[in-house]
């Protein structure tokens, strides 16, 4: 009869701590070599995947085939509406073919490793990890980082009174206390925010990540 060896506390501890956060191969991964370095029982993938289901911890929300654009966004830690905007492209939208049910809509992983294979551009300017939590592909994730280190464009924004410059129309806006929209409509009009009195103008060339928080 076979034997299953109870989990311990620190085992648990240590992959509840990643449950949620981390692509499963990247999990099992890590939980692999943490428990070599413990002198751990080894733990197959079927058993590690079966104790998060137990536990109601299936990281299937991101380690999925499908990912909403938000969770794309989270993975990559960029503002949603910068992933919004790359399937406003014709040529982008081609690649990924986001499904939409109801107002979600979800991409294919398999899609993204198209992308970054395609137009590598596009996802310029994330670090390697990022890049990995995404593609689940550590070589092509190295690769678009390597070659690829300033982010497609610029999206940042310049408050013309006082010179400053924020990340994004949403730094900008939580800076403020006033919406997203209210600046970026303010940018395409070309005119200053009416309830700030303030006029902002958007920054179109690449550029280094420094940026005034």
């Amino acid at each position: 009869m076979k034997q299953y060896l109870l989990w311990s506390a620190a085992e648990a501890d240590y992959l509840d701590s990643m449950a949620g956060d981390v692509p499963f191969p990247e999990l099992v991964e890590r939980f692999h070599r943490h428990a070599k370095r413990q002198r751990w029982p080894y733990r197959s993938k079927k058993a590690i995947l079966t104790r998060l289901r137990r536990t109601g911890q299936c990281a299937s929300a991101r380690c999925g085939q499908l990912l909403t654009t938000g969770t794309a966004a989270r993975l990559l830690g960029c503002p949603g509406t910068r992933v919004e905007s790359w399937l406003r492209r014709p040529r982008v939208a081609a690649i990924l073919q986001p499904r939409r049910v109801g107002t979600i809509r979800y991409i294919e992983r398999s899609a993204w490793r198209q992308l970054a294979r395609e137009m590598p551009r596009v996802l310029g300017g994330f670090p390697a990890g990022r890049l990995f939590l995404l593609l689940e592909d550590r070589k092509l994730a190295e690769a678009v980082a390597a070659r690829y280190r300033r982010p497609c464009g610029d999206w940042r924004v310049r408050c013309a009174e006082t010179g400053r410059i924020y990340a994004s129309c949403g730094a900008a806006a939580a800076a403020h206390h006033v919406t997203q929209s209210a600046i970026s409509l303010a940018i395409r009009q070309r005119r200053p925010v009416v309830a700030l009195g303030l006029t902002f103008q958007a920054l179109r060339q690449p550029h280094d990540n420094a940026v005034v928080p």
